[in-house]
């Protein structure tokens, strides 16, 4: 009887200290590098960039099975956190009734969560800005520089062509300080319109041009240039105005496209994004959707600004 009590006390101890253990690894777990920026008790929401999904987790790991999703803009509750784990801080939260653990970010300087009130520091372009608008400007000698569908290189933009060293355009915009801390200018070169920066930490890559290329030839379209905004899984909603088609195949018969139309959504109509997008034969952004039971593909828009569907987060 008194051995086994001695056993008895030994497998508590054992059991209190393994206790111990585990609580203490909730706060040491690994060692993240990347502050922790939300709170217990407050409300956060998913960033717009990466303008990617967050995934909701059964527990604080990248290995832990996915019980749901969070789209770009969702805002959701924090319960509980940080817990580092992976280099990552995880952070417990309920999302339209689903309690899991969803990650902060990519552990190094990319955020996929921030502070429902957070409003990021504008970034600070120290290069003073030399071309005007309506002006015109040269590349200078060396490497050429890229044009891209919108302002800055990150944020959703792609590139759409180069303008080689030497190469003279004309300015239409700007300029625009974008989150990679560069002056960009919106310019035309041989009819091809889109952003180019003006350099990078002192060094200039593009000069004033005083010369007169002679006249400037329209904008030749470039195929699905307009930044895509939508995500699959998640809601979309029709801009205010006219209401857009929905169709049995990306693009317009007018293009080559054999699709047709079989019905529409009203403006400011609610719809959820199944899968996309598909680049159209008309250069456009196509989405296929459900409106209602109406199932098919609906564009998102044309040119480099102009959407006709935006992401919605009400539900």
């Amino acid at each position: 009887m008194r051995h086994k009590g001695i056993i008895v006390i030994v497998v508590l101890i054992l059991a209190f200290t393994a206790a111990g253990m585990t609580q203490a690894s909730g706060t040491a777990a690994g060692y993240c590098y990347q502050a922790a920026r939300l709170t217990p008790g407050t409300n956060a929401r998913v960033a717009l960039y990466p303008n990617q999904p967050n995934r909701i987790r059964s527990d604080a790991s990248f290995y832990a099975t996915v019980t749901g999703y969070i789209p770009a803009g969702g805002g959701f509750n924090v319960i509980s956190g940080p817990y580092c784990n992976s280099y990552t801080n995880w952070w417990q939260v309920s999302y339209n009734g689903v309690t899991g653990w969803t990650a902060e970010g990519d552990g190094g300087s990319v955020y996929w969560l921030e502070p429902l009130a957070y409003i990021p520091p504008p970034p600070a372009c120290s290069l003073p800005a030399r071309l005007s608008i309506g002006g015109y400007g040269r590349v200078t000698p060396g490497l050429p520089n890229s044009l891209r569908s919108g302002a800055g290189q990150y944020g959703g933009t792609v590139r759409i062509g180069q303008i080689p060293a030497g190469g003279t355009f004309s300015v239409v915009n700007g300029p625009q300080c974008a989150s990679d801390n560069r002056w960009w200018w919106q310019v035309s070169y041989n009819g091809l319109t889109g952003w180019t920066a003006e350099g990078q930490s002192g060094v200039y890559w593009l000069e004033p041009w005083n010369g007169n290329p002679g006249p400037i030839p329209p904008p030749i379209p470039v195929a699905c240039a307009l930044p895509s905004r939508l995500v699959a899984g998640g809601y979309g909603r029709v801009t205010p105005g006219l209401p857009n088609y929905v169709r049995s195949a990306p693009g317009t018969q007018s293009t080559g496209s054999n699709s047709a139309i079989i019905g529409n959504i009203p403006a400011g109509g609610i719809f959820s994004v199944i899968s996309g997008p598909s680049c159209g034969t008309d250069g456009r952004w196509w989405w296929y959707v459900n409106y209602n039971g109406l199932i098919g593909w609906t564009g998102e828009g044309e040119g480099y600004g102009s959407y006709w569907v935006e992401p919605y987060y009400g539900y």
